[in-house]
C-alpha cells in the first residue's frame, strides 16, 4: 500500500502530461511551475510500466511546515465521486516533507531512487530553488489484486495544494484529470 501510495503521490505531483490534462490552479505567484512532462503510455496500465519525464521551475526553497492537500475525484456513470481518504490514500492532507522523509528515508538517510539521484533531484526537503529537469524515468506499478485493479481503473479529476502553514503561502496548485486502467489477463479479461 505505501508503494501504491508513493506510485499515485509521484504521479498528482510531477503532473504528467501527453493526452493527460493539467492546468495550474495557483493564484498567487508562481513559486512551483511545471513548464514541460511526458507520460508513456497513456492511460497507465496497473501493472505495468510508466516512463515519465518533465520539467519543473521552484521560485523558492520547500522546507519547514508544508502542508499537501489532494482532493480526488472518479467519474462512476455521470458523477464525479470525491475519492474519500482511507489508509492514507486518497482526498487527504499530508504532512508534504514527513510523507518524503517517510518514502524517501532509510536509517536515517535520504534514499532516493537511483535515476534521481544522478539527475541531483532532492527526494527530502529542504527542497532547493532551480529547475529541475526529469530525464525519462521508468516507474513500476505493482501487480493488485484484480478486485482492487478494477476499482481503481477510470477516470479522475485530481487537484494537489502544496501551502506553506507557517505564512499561508500556496506554493503551488495543478487540477490534472487523468485515466488510470489495469491490464488483465486470462479468465478476468471475459468478464471485463
Amino acid at each position: 500500500m505505501k508503494r501504491l501510495c508513493c506510485i499515485l503521490f509521484m504521479m498528482v505531483i510531477e503532473c504528467f502530461a501527453g493526452e493527460l490534462v493539467y492546468t495550474d490552479c495557483n493564484k498567487n505567484q508562481h513559486v512551483l511551475h511545471v513548464s514541460s512532462a511526458s507520460l508513456s503510455p497513456y492511460p497507465p496500465k496497473v501493472p505495468g510500466n510508466l516512463t515519465v519525464s518533465g520539467q519543473l521551475e521552484l521560485g523558492k526553497n520547500i522546507s519547514g511546515n508544508i502542508q499537501l492537500d489532494v482532493s480526488i475525484h472518479k467519474k462512476e456513470l455521470f458523477l464525479w465521486i470525491r475519492v474519500p481518504c482511507v489508509s492514507n490514500v486518497g482526498s487527504c492532507t499530508y504532512d508534504f516533507c514527513s510523507l518524503l522523509a517517510s518514502n524517501f528515508v532509510s536509517n536515517g538517510k535520504a534514499s532516493c531512487p537511483p535515476d534521481l539521484t544522478a539527475q541531483k533531484f532532492s527526494c527530502t526537503c529542504p527542497i532547493q530553488t532551480g529547475t529541475y529537469t526529469l530525464k525519462p524515468v521508468v516507474i513500476q506499478i505493482p501487480k493488485i489484486s484484480s478486485i482492487v485493479s478494477d476499482l481503481i481503473s477510470g477516470d479522475y479529476k485530481v487537484v494537489a495544494k502544496l501551502v506553506n502553514k507557517d505564512t499561508g503561502e500556496q506554493i503551488g496548485c495543478y487540477h490534472v484529470e487523468i485515466t488510470l486502467d489495469h491490464s488483465c489477463s486470462g479468465f478476468g479479461c471475459i468478464l471485463g
